[in-house]
């Protein structure tokens, strides 16, 4: 019988593969932020000496080939130390993850990996993202003077992560609404020297990249990270 395929033989390779690759580490706590967000603190040594920059990214992995990716709030790569906020999207695999996940519970962990960095020099930086966007906004805004417009399917659950992370200058406006459009050409006026950061649904990104094309801001000074699109999954 053929077992190359099988999934005792891919649990093993893949067991093997994260004992060369993956950083190993334990929750130490699972912060509930109303019903659809967790606020959760990873550590350990394997997260010590880490080479971090605000925008990167982490993978986690959640059993079998399945990973998920989040954006590190921050990283104490002294004492080996970070937070991830996950925002608890439909029935999806990373929403089942962070809603049973328990301190205590171990996890693997690939990166953190280039994914949106700011120049050295940036600021002030505009960032217009959604639910999933909440992480990376708060890292950014470690880097540099951060304008942030938000999408949300629930403007109130939105604001209380807003004003749990302590994110100043940040403008929420429910999904699909004309009114997003006008606040980000307002920041686009009032801030022309901005560098242009678009994140979240991969929808909202393109008709937001348009208008950014329109107010004539460089291509160089934007950068762009589609998180999730209806029917895709396991965007990174």
């Amino acid at each position: 019988m053929d077992t190359t395929n099988s999934p005792q033989r891919a649990g093993r390779f893949e067991s093997a593969l994260q004992k060369i690759f993956a950083r190993n580490a334990q929750v130490l706590d699972v912060e509930p932020v109303g019903a659809r967000f967790r606020l959760i603190t990873l550590g350990g040594a394997g997260l010590r000496n880490a080479g971090w920059t605000p925008g990167d990214k982490l993978q986690v992995m959640l059993g079998g080939w399945v990973q998920r990716t989040y954006t590190p709030i921050d990283w104490d790569a002294d004492h080996g130390r970070t937070r991830i906020l996950v925002y608890l999207h439909g029935d999806a695999p990373g929403a089942r993850w962070a809603g049973a996940l328990q301190r205590g519970d171990s996890c693997a962990l690939f990166g953190p990996r280039k994914s949106i960095r700011l120049a050295p020099q940036a600021s002030p930086v505009i960032l217009f993202g959604d639910e999933t966007s909440l992480g990376l906004a708060a890292a950014l805004a470690q880097q540099a003077t951060t304008y942030m417009l938000f999408e949300a399917a629930d403007r109130a659950a939105t604001q209380a992560v807003i004003a749990r992370l302590q994110l100043h200058n940040a403008g929420v406006e429910s999904t699909g609404s004309h009114a997003l459009a006008a606040q980000m050409a307002a920041l686009l006026r009032t801030h022309p020297d901005a560098d242009i950061v678009l994140s979240g649904r991969a929808a909202a990104i393109q008709q937001m990249g348009r208008l950014v094309h329109q107010h004539g801001t460089a291509a160089k000074r934007r950068q762009t990270k589609a998180y999730w699109a209806p029917g895709k999954a396991g965007m990174d």
